[in-house]
């Protein structure tokens, strides 16, 4: 028996016609998955048992494949990231010195130096399989990359330049968000496949861009 994992926004009916080239698929559905009857909602990421030898329609399974198709005609139904607990639990974890410090601040400026990790600070359209930058942080500072398919947030430290690179599993549009206090020795987004929206100002000392649209770049500001 074999597995298929649910993709953003996929009811039922679109799973069958994507294993069995029909929504009749539906039924080996049900009785492979025992927990799951017509009105079980589906969420990105869950696991579904199928049989491959039950194809109904085998050109159609063929052709959605070859041509890189997601059938999804489904709301997508996800649970919800809790960014600031994300954060806050890796800051404890990693960064055990930093987190015991904020407790001798007062309770105004632990919030202020909480919001300044989760607050948006960038959003990028992405369009197409990959997304791509190259960064140089300045130090002690920290960028989150919420890559806008629901896999675990990204998170950048550290001093040395960095490609960061994410694969997404099926071409569309995405939508990225970076959060933290990062300022940039380098930030460079000629790979980055999107348009990007600065939320406030950044700093960068060197910025590369493809992108030569003033009202996106003057607040990226280099030094």
């Amino acid at each position: 028996m074999a597995q298929y994992q649910v993709r953003s926004g996929q009811n039922i009916y679109d799973v069958a016609m994507t294993l069995y080239g029909s929504v009749e698929g539906i039924f080996d559905l049900l009785t492979s998955n025992s927990w799951l009857n017509m009105e079980t909602p589906l969420t990105y990421g869950m696991v579904l048992n199928y049989h491959e030898e039950f194809v109904i329609n085998k050109n159609i399974v063929i052709w959605l494949k070859d041509n890189n198709v997601l059938v999804k005609n489904g709301e997508h139904i996800y649970n919800y990231l809790d960014v600031e607990s994300f954060i806050k639990n890796h800051i404890q974890l990693y960064h055990s010195n930093l987190y015991n410090s904020l407790s001798l601040m007062s309770s105004d400026e632990q919030n202020m130096y909480w919001e300044s990790l989760y607050t948006p600070r960038l959003v990028v359209h992405q369009q197409g399989q990959t997304s791509n930058m190259i960064v140089k942080l300045k130090p002690e500072k920290h960028m989150i990359v919420e890559w806008g398919d629901y896999s675990t947030p990204q998170i950048v430290e550290g001093e040395e330049e960095l490609e960061v690179e994410h694969c997404y599993k099926g071409n569309g549009e995405h939508i990225i968000t970076l959060y933290g206090d990062f300022e940039f020795e380098k930030l460079d987004l000629r790979e980055l496949n999107g348009v990007y929206y600065p939320l406030g100002t950044i700093y960068a000392d060197t910025f590369l861009s493809d992108l030569k649209i003033e009202d996106l770049n003057k607040l990226i500001i280099t030094q």
